[in-house]
């Protein structure tokens, strides 16, 4: 396994990898501070995005608009997020312009869902607000907002889902051949369904869940479901659905687990996922062909907050932002 660092980011929590107009790469930003960086994975130029509050969560392009983006900012450690929302970041010939495009107090995560020709954000809050970090006792917001087909500025949000407690993982996939978006909290994972133009929230997994990924481990065509629980927590867990009920395969233990992702890696399906306590590894979880997994450690004392597996330009990627280095990496 290689490993080459990309990017010095004190504090760093995002990071995130896509293509625009078909060049890969990375958005990456800091939990404390202002520094979020656009690079180019080609040529390997790094942007500064002027104006950011810092505390960035997520940053992600706008289908079909090449030179905007949206983020979720304000939310700093330990759950400090009053002034939190959605952030609209525009490229220009001279620069960055940032401007705030909702308010959204506790603001956890966001990304972009394209369903029949138009493009929607899904901005979620971990808690309508919080007095401390301990202070779980108002539940999270789900909202929907949908982007102009010309412009892909912001239209007028919705509020979808108001039931769901110590919100942390988003991911898209799809559920049952059809892309969506799927959230999780203390009440289980779920995802998003349309019916008639009406978004709709449908129930996938019950038990609490922090961060979850879905892909096929056994090779049956199958996702099996796999999970950080509960909120950062202790375990990680692999199910598979059997005659309707989602069964444990494999658990193994984790300290303040974050980052988890999954996808497939050098031809074979992988699970990654950091530590942020304890061992503060980075780790790798492969599936061996007598059924049983096997974890290898890539990093020591990372402590990792976001990871994503991914493929650019024909090479499989494993990209970590590695918090306790302060540096965003690739692993090739």
């Amino acid at each position: 396994m290689k490993k080459k660092s990309i990017l010095e980011i004190k504090s760093v929590y995002t990071a995130n990898a896509f293509e625009v107009d078909g060049t890969p790469y990375v958005g990456a930003g800091s939990e404390t501070t202002p520094a979020v960086y656009l690079m180019d994975l080609k040529t390997g130029d790094a942007s500064l995005v002027a104006d950011c509050p810092g505390g960035v969560m997520s940053f992600v392009p706008a289908p079909g608009h090449p030179d905007l983006f949206y983020s979720v900012m304000g939310l700093f450690p330990p759950f400090v997020g009053a002034d939190a929302g959605i952030y609209m970041h525009r490229r220009t010939a001279d620069g960055w312009e940032t401007k705030k495009a909702m308010h959204l107090p506790f603001a956890h995560r966001c990304d972009i869902l394209e369903k029949d020709g138009k493009s929607y954000i899904f901005a979620a809050s971990c808690s309508k607000f919080k007095k401390d970090p301990l202070d779980w006792e108002l539940s999270g917001e789900l909202y929907v907002i949908p982007l102009n087909v010309v412009t892909g500025l912001p239209e007028q949000p919705e509020l979808v889902y108001d039931r769901i407690w110590r919100h942390h993982g988003m991911l898209k996939a799809k559920v049952d051949g059809v892309d969506t978006l799927l959230f999780s909290g203390a009440e289980g994972v779920f995802y998003m369904v349309m019916n008639n133009g009406q978004w709709g929230v449908r129930q996938l997994f019950d038990h609490e869940v922090s961060e979850f990924g879905l892909v096929d481990m056994d090779g049956d065509g199958k996702d099996e479901l796999v999970t950080i629980e509960p909120f950062h927590g202790n375990t990680l867990n692999v199910y598979k659905c059997i005659d309707g009920v989602w069964t444990k395969l494999y658990t193994d233990e984790l300290w303040f687990g974050h980052g988890l992702s999954c996808g497939m890696f050098k031809g074979e399906p992988v699970i990654v996922v950091g530590n942020r306590r304890g061992p503060l590894t980075l780790c790798l979880y492969r599936r061996k062909e007598d059924g049983s997994f096997e974890r290898e450690i890539l990093e020591e004392e990372a402590g990792p907050t976001q990871t994503l597996v991914f493929n650019a330009n024909g090479t499989d990627f494993i990209l970590s932002a590695n918090q306790l280095k302060n540096e965003v990496a690739l692993y090739y």
